[in-house]
This record gives C-alpha cells, structure tokens and sequence, in this order.
C-alpha cells in the first residue's frame, strides 16, 4: 500500500516516472512474499508467452518440410522454395500427427478460424504462413501481407472498437516497431512536401525517446 506522502508524490510526476516508481514498488514487495513479479516492459518483459512462440517454430518445422519435398542438392541442403498446391492437406495431416503438441492446437485454431470465419482459400492462406516464415522472398511484398491484415484487422476490431465492432476496416501497415513507424510517417511527409526543413513540430510530453 502506498502511504499518503507517497500518493502526494506520485501527482507531481510524469506517466514514465509514475511507472517507474510503481515498478520499483512490485519489485519490493515480490521479494517480501511468495508473488511473482511480471513486468511486460516496453518490449523486454521479464517473461515469455509460450503458446504463440510453440506455434511459430512449429510452423517452421512444417514449412522445412515443404522446402524438402523438392530437393536441388541434398548433400549440402540446397532445397526449392515450397509451393502452394496442396499445401493445406499436407498441413491439415502434419497438425493431426502433431495434435499432442501445444503449437499444433494453436496453429490449427487459427487455421480452422480462417477457413470458416473468412472463408478464405485453404491453400492460399496456409502458403502464405509457410512463405512468409520461410522469408526467402524479401523485400517483397512490400507491405502486410493479405492473410495478416486480415486477421490483425479483427484482432484492432475487438482492442479498439470493441467486441461489436464488426464494420470498421483498418488499412494497416505493418513496420518493425514504433520508431520505424514514426520515421516512415516522417520521411513520408518530407516526400509530399507536407513537412520541409525550418517547420516546427508540437510534441506532447512527455514523449517516446526516439
């Protein structure tokens, strides 16, 4: 519990020492009782969510297998990139023979979510997943891929416009982080001549670092 002194502190400060403050307080208090502190960071928390981590290595194994099935020099590895034909009963098979393991239920959660939500193309979308974790096509294509979107779009539909929100359409570019986001939303700018040099910008505080 935090003592009035304490509370009066805590109004004087901005929102990043607030957190601070109250990160040091968990930690205290975790050490005096048997309470697991948990602290999700600004990217680096101190814990690991399995289920989605189970299921992309998973879905590698899967995609290596795809790339095997054409083999150019097998003594060295050199195999062919995977193809769309098929590919959903292939994966449909491999997920049943892997169905004791964790990452095959959440891969087959998705998959089956896909095919009767969105009605989507079995193959179409399971080479998706198999390309682009093989990432053997970059830099193309050259913003989200379709399959994503699509999914990361009901995912913003249930965070920001709630559980109902079954209209709103979100054109989504995908960018490796917040501060890649910020840079391209600039050099965008810069490129339209909506910002030029000597322009002033108002920032709220306090800000993100970058």
């Amino acid at each position: 519990m935090l003592s009035p002194d304490q509370i009066k502190k805590l109004s004087t400060m901005s929102p990043f020492e607030i957190k601070g403050t109250l990160i040091n307080l968990a930690e205290k208090d975790a050490q005096r009782s048997t309470a697991t502190f948990l602290n999700a960071g600004r990217g680096n928390p101190n814990w690991v969510l399995s289920y989605p981590r189970k299921a992309f290595f998973l879905l590698g194994e899967f995609a290596m297998q795809e790339a095997d099935r054409t083999q150019y020099d097998k003594e060295i590895g050199i195999v062919a990139s995977p193809t769309s034909e098929g590919v959903a009963d292939r994966f449909r098979a491999f997920l049943a023979a892997n169905m004791d393991r964790t990452g095959a239920k959440v891969l087959n959660h998705f998959f089956q979510y896909m095919v009767n939500t969105h009605g989507v193309d079995p193959d179409d979308f399971v080479f998706e997943l198999v390309d682009g974790i093989m990432g053997d096509h970059y830099p193309t294509p050259p913003r989200i891929l379709k399959y994503t979107e699509i999914i990361t779009r009901d995912y913003l539909r249930w965070a920001m416009g709630g559980a109902k929100d079954d209209t709103t359409v979100y054109d989504i570019f995908g960018t490796e982080g917040s501060t890649a986001g910020m840079c391209y939303i600039f050099d965008t700018l810069k490129a339209n001549y909506l910002l030029n040099k000597g322009d002033k910008l108002a920032l709220f505080t306090p800000c993100f670092t970058p």
